[in-house]
């Protein structure tokens, strides 16, 4: 496969460092299993923070062990969240990245489709609300031309399958989208003779440049 379009260096050291929100480490994680470049960049930023972890000197503490859960004892219980929706045998996912389809209840073909504009589908992964930023697969036929936007927030887009230009460059199966709150409006157009269907995590709701975009925002969710 070949890979045109990389992650930041600055998102890569979030994904080593964990602090990156579990949508977005999952797109990150689905890229790494096809691009040996930004997957040997994050196996070096792992390895420097545990040397930089291993160098901190240790620090004494005033409660022990038994201590801790002595108190944690008395702490209310909570309970964990609910898995009745998740099959306790989940199917084998094929054509997607292992990542993606641990989260996928049937192949893409068989999905569930949210059908929200000519063109294009959705299936959502989280019930969030949009404000707090979306997490999805877009399913996009080809010729589908997006509503211009930038964004607030860093925003991934990993291409499943089929391609997509913008102002970015032409992105394919494989690549990932990596933008922030600096980067201009772009208006993706699927430009592959297959559908397009795209894994995007956004932090917050992005800005449409347009009407149409501004009107649809609700029923897309990003």
């Amino acid at each position: 496969m070949n890979i045109s379009h990389h992650l930041t260096d600055e998102s890569i050291q979030d994904y080593a460092s964990g602090s990156l929100s579990m949508p977005m480490e999952t797109l990150v994680a689905c890229h790494l299993t096809v691009c040996s470049s930004c997957r040997n960049k994050a196996t070096l930023a792992e390895s420097l923070g545990g040397s930089m972890f291993d160098d901190i000197e240790a620090v004494e503490v005033s409660l022990s062990a038994s201590d801790i859960l002595a108190q944690a004892k008395l702490m209310p219980s909570h309970s964990a969240p609910s898995v009745d929706s998740v099959p306790k045998t989940a199917p084998k996912i094929t054509g997607v990245p292992r990542p993606l389809g641990r989260l996928l209840s049937a192949p893409l073909d068989e999905l569930d489709w949210r059908r929200i504009a000519p063109g294009i589908k959705q299936h959502n992964l989280s019930d969030q609300h949009r404000k707090h930023g979306a997490f999805q697969l877009l399913h996009l036929e080809p010729g589908t031309v997006l509503s211009a936007h930038s964004h607030n927030d860093r925003e991934l887009t990993y291409l499943v399958q089929g391609s997509y230009t913008d102002e970015t460059g032409t992105f394919k199966m494989g690549d990932i989208a990596d933008l922030d709150g600096h980067d201009h409006a772009h208006q993706p157009v699927v430009d592959s003779e297959t559908p397009c269907i795209a894994l995007i995590a956004t932090q917050s709701p992005v800005n449409y440049s347009g009407v149409l975009g501004k009107i649809m925002q609700p029923f897309v969710g990003i």
